[in-house]
């Protein structure tokens, strides 16, 4: 009977831990390094060409942000691993998603015409998250990037582009 129960509890202990192990992992791939130095290299949200580059002048004052004209019906995913804190229509902007990706970076798409994720929603890097539209003219994607409120050049997080 002690026999059983020594058993028993080792076979409890070693599912405890593998379910650790489990859980670690897939913690790891929905959480990659969320800080932009020196972190480049990850694909931009949607290929395309940038049209307009951080800080560039335009209508409206300098841009927050990169403006990526694309193919018609674009793919759209997550520039990061994290949660979607917003994700509806906004005001001229379509379709809007914001990512969080923790220690203090939130990432901004606007101009969507679908999107497939949901307020709350725990993101992966690279997972689909909508997509641009597909009616004439070539769609864009407007990407910011910003730390703690504040703008950045997210190329910096991207790598290049």
């Amino acid at each position: 009977r002690e026999l059983a129960a020594a058993r028993a509890a080792r076979e409890q202990a070693a599912a405890a831990r593998s379910r650790r192990a489990e859980d670690s992992e897939l913690a790891a791939a929905r959480t990659p390094d969320p800080s932009p130095r020196g972190a480049g290299g990850r694909a931009m949200p949607v290929q395309g060409q940038v049209v307009r580059e951080f800080r560039a002048a335009g209508e409206g004052g300098a841009a927050g942000g990169l403006t990526i004209q694309a193919g018609a019906g674009a793919r759209v995913v997550s520039p990061c691993g994290g949660r979607a804190v917003f994700a509806a229509p906004f005001r001229s902007f379509g379709q809007l998603l914001i990512v969080d990706c923790g220690e203090g970076y939130h990432f901004v798409l606007a101009g969507l015409d679908r999107l497939d994720a949901a307020p709350g929603q725990r993101l992966l890097g690279g997972e689909p998250v909508g997509q641009l539209g597909a009616g004439s003219g070539r769609p864009a994607l407007y990407l910011e990037l910003r730390r703690n409120g504040r703008p950045v050049d997210p190329r910096g997080f991207l790598g290049g582009g």
